[in-house]
């Protein structure tokens, strides 16, 4: 066997002993790069090459965009903006069938509108809804798994760190991802919603109708729901017509908040410094991915086994959508042993070449992987976005009622990913818009 080859599969052994020992995927993939690295060219190239690759992203003015995001979903959550949204929103669906399930929905989708975190979705509005759950009988393993199922808009809906991170690592247009990942996102949360009016359906017991509210008070309830779509009219309106960068849509967004919580007196030195904290810790993980990821990247190049793997895969015959079928349940696999930036950035170097081989949109494809990360965080026994959602239940929360009840849930999310596979002009017909 070529030698190079055997080195890429070392690699890929060393990494994943590595993981499942518990080293940050960050940090294991810039050992094994390094390690690697050195093999073939020596430690001081190697050195210099991991040196060159933290530094370039680290003052990335696209990476930028990163801790600013961020600090736009703290401050909405710091500033009560999510929770105003989430009570309008209960004023006007509550009283459907599975009422309290599709305001989860329909809020975690507003507030993915504002945050590119899943699990600061599931916290902020699963710390809201569930009580209102709870009260109104709601069976808690239900309650739970819807809202982990929720949480995962938020990285689909732009912004989403998801794309941004995709972004980076694959050289795309940031805004592009995120003007093509509104449809899917609509789309995913309306079945999400079709799922939980189901449900209800079915078994009114587990989900009854909540509480009823007048007109008045449905009216009334607007103007403080209308800084969450705000936000997201400051970022995606700006991208779509091209007035301004994502990076600047971001600061954008983030002054916004900010003045919005100095007007409503909601302003706090205590609330600002979490939020500062919280967005550091978020940035330093994703850069430390990146930085690994793509000097691991590179030392796969030095290997030339990739273009060998896709020269054989394309020698097969296989088309775009049964490359992208054949995917789903390796992903599926992957998510439960690996974060969202962790299959992103084990993946790409592998799979992203082999799809610009066989055709398939680099766009299209940054919103496929983010569907299928949004799997993983449902997916046990890692699923971030479930033990989130458990925390929140305290002793009622019990493991195997909600992974029982994410099987719908879960079933959506994979009927979307095929809805996406065969009608990827869900996806491209806003995302191919010239930015």
């Amino acid at each position: 066997m070529d030698p190079m080859i055997v080195i890429t599969m070392l690699s890929v052994v060393f990494l994943f002993i590595l993981m499942v020992v518990g080293v940050p995927i960050g940090f294991a993939l810039g050992i094994v790069g390094l390690a690697g690295y050195t093999y073939l060219e020596g430690f001081e190239v190697a050195l210099y090459q991991l040196s060159i690759v933290t530094w370039e992203h680290a003052l990335s003015y696209t990476f930028v965009c990163v801790p600013l995001f961020i600090l736009t979903g703290e401050f909405a959550y710091q500033g009560g903006f999510a929770g105003d949204f989430y009570t309008g929103v209960q004023k006007w669906l509550s009283r459907l069938p599975g009422g309290l399930l599709i305001t989860a929905f329909m809020s975690c989708a507003g507030f993915a509108a504002v945050t590119g975190s899943s699990t600061a979705t599931v916290a902020s509005i699963g710390s809201m809804s569930y009580p209102e759950l709870k009260k109104h009988g709601y069976f808690p393993g239900l309650s739970l798994a819807a809202l982990s199922a929720g949480g995962t808009l938020g990285i689909l809906i732009p912004p989403s760190l998801g794309m941004v991170f995709y972004a980076i690592v694959t050289e795309q247009s940031i805004g592009k991802l995120f003007i093509a990942g509104i449809l899917p996102g609509i789309l995913l949360a309306s079945l999400f919603c079709l799922a939980s009016l189901s449900i209800a359906l079915i078994k009114p017991e587990l989900a009854p109708r909540g509480a009823d509210a007048t007109w008045a008070e449905r009216i009334a309830a607007l103007p403080k729901m209308s800084v969450i779509p705000i936000i997201f009219v400051i970022i995606i309106g700006g991208i779509y017509t091209g007035v301004y960068t994502p990076t600047e849509a971001a600061g954008c967004a983030t002054a916004f908040v900010l003045v919005a919580m100095i007007v409503a007196r909601r302003f706090s030195w205590k609330g600002v410094l979490a939020s500062l904290v919280r967005a550091g810790q978020l940035t330093a993980m994703v850069l430390t991915i990146i930085a690994g990821g793509i000097f691991y990247a590179r030392f796969l190049v030095l290997t030339d086994a990739m273009p060998r793997m896709i020269q054989f895969i394309t020698s097969m015959g296989v088309g775009p959508e049964t490359f992208l079928l054949s995917l789903i349940p390796i992903y599926i696999v992957l998510g439960m042993f690996l974060d969202i930036y962790g299959m992103m950035i084990v993946s790409l170097p592998i799979v992203f070449p082999i799809t610009r081989q066989l055709g398939i949109d680099p766009i299209f494809f940054g919103v496929y992987i983010t569907v299928m990360c949004e799997v993983a965080l449902i997916t046990p026994p890692v699923g971030v976005n479930t033990y989130v959602a458990a925390a929140l239940g305290g002793k009622e929360a019990k493991m195997g009622d909600i992974f029982l009840w994410l099987i719908p849930f879960f079933g959506v999310m994979i009927l979307e990913t095929v809805i996406l596979i065969f009608f990827p002009e869900i996806a491209l017909w806003l995302g191919s818009t010239k930015l």
